[in-house]
């Protein structure tokens, strides 16, 4: 069966590989945005957005996740990547 949009994922092994690598991203801008911040000695790309952090927590594992300007930088610009290269 041909997919009638080829950038579009047919099956979830590509979702989950688009997703990671989103994911990979986000981590990557901020980690990039903190770099910055340390050389030009500004802080602005690793100031937060939001009053607090996004909260999930399990049973043994806690996952807070706070967006910052490098961040979402990392995460459009990954997004650009992943559907220019399809």
């Amino acid at each position: 069966m041909v997919s009638a949009n080829p950038k579009k994922p047919t099956n979830r092994a590509e979702i989950g590989k688009i997703a990671l690598i989103l994911l990979l991203g986000f981590f990557a801008g901020a980690v990039t945005g903190v770099i910055l911040d340390r050389l030009t000695g500004v802080s602005f790309f690793s100031s937060y957005l939001l009053r607090e952090a996004i909260k999930f927590e399990l049973y043994v594992i806690k996952v807070e996740l706070q967006f910052t300007p490098a961040s979402l930088i990392g995460l459009v610009a990954t997004l650009y990547f992943v559907l220019k290269k399809g």
